[in-house]
């Protein structure tokens, strides 16, 4: 499995963007896009923003409250787009590229490695196919977006980043707490 995950700001600029593959269950952590999905990466995501508004500004499901994780939003080929929405209207986007024998393509592999979001338990009883919907992937993708929302708030409680203005996120603390996020639950 393939990982890119994005912070988009309230105007649609990316904050911050890792990459990363599964470190589960065998996995190295390192991202295995081919370099034409790599450039389809922002695209895809951008695109998906029209959903996210959609779901976003609709009617809500709650009591009067949308909620923060949107769950599985977008599909774009082979590729699965996750959202979190924080009080601030900040977009966080995973996009998730399943490994070609969990999407059926590669039916002589046999290899049945993967994350806790793609391995044996989203796999489900759609003969071995990754199924980004199933309970197991939904929690692992939420756990890791719960993680990674409690460092950003740490992140933009700090006096020296002005988050209205736009700014990156360039601190390594944050990114490593993205990373540890990563290797924890996908």
């Amino acid at each position: 499995m393939s990982y890119t995950f994005s912070i988009l700001s309230p105007l649609d600029v990316p904050l911050f963007t890792h990459d990363f593959g599964t470190s589960r269950s065998g996995g190295d952590g390192v991202s295995r896009l081919t370099p034409p999905e790599r450039a389809l990466v922002p695209f895809i995501l951008h695109s998906s923003l029209d959903i996210v508004e959609e779901v976003q500004w609709g009617p809500s499901t709650s009591a009067g409250a949308a909620p923060m994780y949107l769950k599985h939003i977008d599909k774009y080929q082979n590729m699965f787009v996750s959202c979190w929405i924080t009080g601030g209207n900040t977009r966080f986007l995973l996009l998730t590229r399943p490994r070609d024998e969990a999407l059926g393509l590669n039916a002589g592999s046999g290899s049945n490695k993967g994350s806790l979001a793609g391995g044996r338990a989203a796999l489900g009883s759609s003969g071995g196919l990754y199924n980004p919907s199933a309970p197991a992937t939904e929690e692992a993708v939420k756990n890791f977006m719960v993680d990674v929302y409690e460092a950003w708030v740490k992140t933009i409680m700090s006096p020296f980043f002005a988050v209205g203005n736009g700014d990156v996120v360039k601190s390594p603390v944050f990114r490593q707490r993205v990373a540890t996020a990563a290797k924890k639950y996908l």
